[in-house]
């Protein structure tokens, strides 16, 4: 694993903070750790890293030789996905993508009825599924062999703007992010089953 710094900051003006009962620095130093969050999502789903140090941690980077599997549509793309993982990866696989991309499959499948709208997506899809729009082609696969690794040394700053009047929170991390087994993951690609029609 490395070390890849990265922060997280929100400014707050002085007269809320000051003008609250509440204990806005704890609801802040919450917002910073989702904020860590957030950057967890956006480097394992960068579609097109452009930093060096971040490309080995993008599903979707070609230097993690990730294979691609298609479909006619997004229900075929990912049916065919979680069929071409080995059968040790199948069995703890998950499908992680988009709301949107789930809405178009229920809207495709269920042809004017309602009755899909209500079903479990895992009773759709056949594997457990965790929506996130960063997801911007499905990822199918056993997600223990994604792993981040955070140095346990986060820094928690807190500064004030004197002009400004504005309270600056910030948090400094390091993390990294490894895809232990490129064959324990599929990435659902629609787009190019289209265009090969």
């Amino acid at each position: 694993f490395t070390r890849n710094k990265f922060k997280v900051e929100v400014g707050m003006s002085e007269t809320v903070l000051l003008g609250s009962n509440a204990n806005l620095t704890q609801y802040v130093e919450q917002g910073l750790q989702n904020g860590v969050i957030v950057k967890e999502r956006s480097v394992a789903f960068n579609p097109n890293p452009t930093k060096d140090n971040e490309k080995h941690m993008s599903f979707y980077d070609p230097s993690n030789n990730i294979k691609k599997v298609s479909g006619k549509d997004m229900f075929e793309a990912i049916t065919s996905a979680v069929a071409d993982l080995h059968e040790s990866y199948r069995e703890k696989a998950t499908i992680v993508m988009s709301y949107t991309d789930y809405l178009t499959i229920i809207r495709s499948l269920a042809n004017g009825s309602t009755t899909l709208y209500g079903a479990q997506p895992q009773q759709v899809l056949g594997k457990p599924v965790v929506f996130t729009d960063a997801a911007v082609k499905p990822i199918v696969g056993d997600f223990s062999y994604s792993h981040f690794n955070y140095d346990l040394n986060a820094l928690y700053d807190q500064n004030k703007d004197i002009h400004s009047g504005i309270e600056y929170f910030v948090v400094t991390a390091w993390m990294d992010h490894r895809i232990k087994l490129s064959s324990a993951f599929r990435i659902v690609d629609v787009a190019s089953a289209s265009a090969g029609n």
